[in-house]
């Protein structure tokens, strides 16, 4: 995904953020911006704009809002998360990868199948390499291209549903923290 601004700094202002990524600045866009920024979670587009209501002291328009994601999400500001729900939620990307033509977002997500929060996983790598096989083609025999975007999400249960339980789960095969 491409970015059409600068480098960005993750703890810019919400002004500064809309300013360098060609963003018009407006009340809707700053208050999602601090609304996702003091999240700890992604957010769906219905409680972006509750929020982001409650923020301005009047209902936010949801056409506004998802217009406003739209546009975060197409200037590199935000990501969209897709949790395998047919509910997309949104939070700010980390720049910390960013350059002046390429915006990076490489870092997998968690999916809490019982209550649903999707949290970033930043302190996470995700690296992909070919198998090492033996004939039949195997990696050389693969068809090359660039990859532009990732996207990785794990399925699981968080803390707070699962009791703060630390013993492993015999039925899980990975455990992320």
């Amino acid at each position: 995904m491409s970015s059409k601004s600068g480098s960005h700094d993750h703890q810019a202002t919400g002004e500064s953020l809309l300013k360098s990524a060609g963003l018009r600045v407006t009340a809707v866009r700053l208050k999602a911006i601090e609304v996702m920024r003091g999240s700890r979670a992604a957010v769906d587009a219905g409680e972006l704009a509750q929020m982001v209501g409650k923020a301005l002291g009047k209902a936010a328009d949801r056409v506004t809002i998802y217009r406003t994601l739209c546009a975060l999400v197409d200037a590199g500001v935000a990501h969209r998360i897709d949790a395998g729900d047919r509910v997309f939620r949104y939070s700010l990307t980390d720049h910390a990868h960013c350059s002046e033509t390429q915006h990076r977002h490489d870092h997998p997500h968690m999916v809490c199948d019982t209550c649903g929060t999707v949290e970033c996983i930043e302190d996470a790598e995700v690296i992909i390499r070919p198998k090492a096989t033996s004939g039949h083609g195997g990696a050389a025999g693969r068809t090359k291209f660039r990859v532009t975007q990732q996207s990785v999400t794990l399925h699981g249960t968080c803390d707070r549903c699962d009791g703060g339980r630390k013993e492993p789960d015999r039925h899980a095969s990975k455990s992320v923290r």
